[in-house]
Parts: C-alpha cells; structure tokens; sequence
C-alpha cells in the first residue's frame, strides 16, 4: 500500500476520526511511509464535506462536474440561452448537493463555492474527483483556480486531464462574431492589480496558516479532552468502590455497637461469677 491508498482510506473517515486513523495508519506503516503519513493534513470542515459527497453520491457529482465542459462551449459560442440553462442546471444541482449537507451555513458556502469552482475549471474538477480535499476551493471566474497544496497526495498528469469528453456531432458551421476589444490596461492599473493579488495572496497564506494551526490545537485540545474523561471514568469508578466500601463499614460499625452492650453483660455476669466462686 502506497502513500496514495492510505490517504484514500483516510480521506473518507469522519473529521473527527481522522487523527486517530492517521495515526493508526502511520503505526501500521514501515519506516520510509510512515513520515508521509503523519505529515498528511487534516482536512477543514468544507473540505470534508465535499469528500463525503464525492463517496456518497458520486454519480451527482460526475453530473455536476460534466457541466463545466457545457458551460466553457455555451460561453465560448457566445450562445446566451445555452449559458441560461447550463447556469441553471447548476445551481439545481448545487441545491441537490447542499440539500442534505449538516453542517453551519458558513461551512455550506464554503462546499458551495468549492463546487462551483470545480464546475468552472478542469483542475478543481480533478481536485474534487479525487476525495482527498485538505482545504476549499474558490474562483474568481477570471483566473485558474488554484489548487496548490489543496489535495493531499498531488495530482498526476492523467488526474488532471480528466475523462474523455464523449464525441459530438459537428455543429453546422457559423460565422465567428467579432470579438469585442478589450480594454486596456495602464501601467499604473496593472502595478495596482499586481500589488493587490500579491496582498491577497500574503492574506491567505497568513488565513490558511492561521486555520492550520487552530487545527492543531484543536487536536490537542481533543486528545487533552480524551484524556481527561479517561481520568474522569477512572475517578468515578474508584469513587463508587469507595460508596461501596463505605456503606460495608457503617453496616459494620452498626453491627458492632448492636453487640457492645450484650458484651457488657457477659463481663458483668462473668464478674458475678466469680466473685460468688470466691465465696464473696
């Protein structure tokens, strides 16, 4: 088993599964596999989700994901009512994909925005097919979506590509619309477009190192949290054996303090004896 089986494996499992399968997993592993495994990331919430979807209901997904090749041909024929039908197709199957989604309308939108990215570019797509899903996704809709350390094992060639798109009939041919100028760009507009993706692209950075690491305390604190219910349950066991050993004593001291006086009596009635013996 290879890197990619175990993240898998592990890439199915429940958020909150998923350190003790990683370290189960790397447990299992030999030596040279075992730092590869533990240096598999957590996935976020919406990551998760969109990784459970895509093993539940794969083939609402494929449907999904199929839309993206329509959208980019309506859009590239400059077709209107083809980009109508195809936006609504989408946005039935977004709700179709939401609809049983339990998680916080933040988390939702999350799932939502990492769909819909996968709809508009082919990579995204392959990052959703894959069901390894460390971190949402997002788009723009003018740039390519970036999904650079958004899967777990890195996506090969053939991933990436994609299935085959099923052959066509030949469109009847039709005159190419001019394409409309776009507009130009000035040196200052492109120094401020350039400064404020690199500002953009520094936020994210400190946003996703900022989640990676509440992440890791989150599992800390969850593995703090284990080990104190352990304690916990080891301290009310101990403490129902104590009740229990208690009340065996009390039952005793009674008993005990029952027989006192009837012991008395027996020395008295002893003394009695003895002194009628001595002739007293």
């Amino acid at each position: 088993m290879d890197l990619r089986d175990v993240a898998a494996d592990l890439y199915g499992v429940a958020p909150a599964e998923f350190v003790a399968a990683r370290a189960a997993a790397a447990a299992d592993a030999d030596r040279s596999l075992r730092a590869e495994i533990k240096a598999l990331r957590k996935p976020t919430a919406a990551a998760a989700a969109v990784n459970a979807l895509t093993r539940s209901d794969p083939a609402l997904i494929d449907r999904l994901l199929a839309l993206g090749d329509r959208m980019r041909d309506a859009f590239a024929a400059r077709d209107r009512d083809a980009i109508r039908e195809v936006t609504r197709q989408r946005q039935r199957m977004l709700q179709a994909a939401l609809r049983d989604l339990d998680a916080s309308p933040a988390v939702g939108r999350e799932v939502e925005e990492t769909l819909q990215a996968a709809v508009i570019d082919p990579a995204a797509a392959a990052a959703v097919r894959s069901g390894m899903l460390v971190r949402p996704l997002e788009s723009t809709g003018v740039e390519s979506v970036d999904i650079a350390d958004a899967v777990a094992v890195p996506l090969d060639a053939a991933e990436l590509t994609g299935p085959p798109r099923p052959p066509e009939a030949p469109a009847a041919a039709e005159p190419e619309p001019e394409p409309e100028p776009a507009p130009r760009e000035s040196a200052s507009e492109r120094r401020e477009r350039q400064r404020a993706v690199r500002a953009a692209k520094r936020a994210l950075e400190r946003a996703r190192s900022e989640a990676e690491a509440l992440d890791d305390e989150l599992d800390e604190e969850v593995d703090r949290r284990a080990d104190l219910e352990a304690e916990r349950a080891s301290l009310d066991r101990r403490l129902q054996r104590t009740e229990a050993e208690l009340a065996e004593s009390k039952a005793a001291e009674r008993a005990l303090r029952k027989r006192i006086p009837e012991a008395q009596r027996a020395v008295r009635d002893a003394e009695r004896a003895l002194d009628e013996a001595r002739g007293g």
